[in-house]
């Protein structure tokens, strides 16, 4: 019988995926868009991903636990969707070359100033095609490893509360944001979440006893209470007009912490980051991967895999300076945002169809 994952690495995997680049700035994306005390406005945008969330419950009971590839292949000829899958496939390599590419960047801000960003990108590489070379089980089996050895940073917000300052968050509510409009403050947010939406391509490793989507909620719900403690203490530890200013509030915040024993914390604790990034690029490029294999099902081993990785450090070399990087980065987590929204609302009607031909409903 096939090995099926595990919901506890299922929610570990999810947590890990949403902790990308993009949680470095979180309290200054919160401040800008929604104003003082604008990290209460976490709590309604983690609720719309949990809707998004099950709307891809629903595909996935009706299709039977079909995989997306399967129920878009039932009513679509797959000749027609060969442009689909490789559009899909080369904006997630994109999109996980990206999500690498520019936590390096920021990285070399803090350390390694005169080393070229490619240099260590060829490494970052060398790790994607590692992970991507092993099955999805394997991956989980080293994201399980990874979470145990960066978990504890959350604890480090303790270290804030002596200076953390309860008056600092005002008594105004939703004063001094960025007029962009509602939709764009809340799409710069939510931003943050993107991730869970490759779900979705873990329907044929899972079973009933797997709790997909449970474990999904808990992965998520996880990661949101975390962002919503970090952005917290960051409104009481630094001003508003400082959180507006700073670009990574997360990684300055990490510049006060001092240690007897241990010179710049920051580089130190910095550096877990990357695992949480490696699993978010290796997620991207398994989405992609997956893709491939319905266009070149008689591929041979780990030609994809190194194709993939190939495409990955191509692309890293396109953005050169963070201000770039961070440009692309937001583009492509919008057209992730209305992917993630998108493909479950296209598959429920195809899932319907998919189960009038035979496929059984999930329970």
């Amino acid at each position: 019988m096939k090995e099926k994952l595990n919901h506890f690495h299922i929610a570990l995997l999810i947590y890990m995926i949403e902790l990308d680049v993009a949680a470095f700035s979180i309290p200054r994306l919160v401040a800008e868009n929604f104003g003082t005390n604008g990290w209460v406005m976490l709590i309604p945008i983690s609720g719309v991903v949990v809707i998004n969330v099950l709307l891809y419950r629903i595909v996935y009971r009706i299709g039977g636990g079909a995989s997306i590839f399967e129920l878009l292949e039932a009513s679509v000829p797959k000749f027609m969707l060969v442009p689909f899958y490789v559009l899909l496939a080369l904006f997630w390599i994109c999109l996980g070359a990206s999500i690498g590419k520019h936590f390096l960047l920021v990285f070399r801000l803090i350390a390694f100033q005169t080393t070229s960003p490619m240099l260590i990108f060829i490494l970052f590489c060398f790790m994607v095609y590692a992970l991507l070379t092993k099955t999805i089980y394997g991956i989980c089996k080293a994201n399980t490893i990874f979470f145990v050895l960066s978990v504890w940073m959350v604890a480090l917000t303790a270290y804030f509360w002596e200076d953390w300052k309860l008056i600092r968050f005002t008594g105004f509510w939703f004063k001094g944001a960025l007029d962009g409009g509602a939709l764009q403050n809340w799409t710069e947010v939510y931003s943050v979440f993107i991730g869970y939406e490759l779900c979705a391509f873990l329907f044929p490793f899972v079973d009933g006893k797997s709790k997909l989507f449970r474990a999904v909620m808990i992965g998520h719900l996880s990661f949101a209470g975390v962002m919503l403690l970090t952005t917290w203490v960051c409104f009481g530890f630094f001003s508003f007009e400082q959180l507006k200013g700073l670009q990574y509030p997360l990684i300055s915040s990490l510049e006060y912490i001092e240690l007897p024993f241990v010179n710049r914390v920051e580089n130190l604790v910095f550096t877990f980051f990357l695992f949480s990034n490696l699993i978010s690029a290796v997620m991207f490029c398994f989405a992609a991967l997956l893709t491939l294999r319905r266009i070149f099902p008689g591929a041979r081993e780990k030609v994809l895999e190194a194709s993939i990785t190939l495409m990955v450090y191509g692309v890293g070399w396109g953005p050169q300076l963070l201000r770039q990087s961070i440009q692309l980065l937001r583009y492509m987590f919008k057209i992730e945002m209305a992917l993630a929204f998108a493909l479950p609302v296209i598959l429920i009607p195809l899932a319907m169809r998919y189960r009038k031909k035979g496929g059984e409903a999930k329970p």
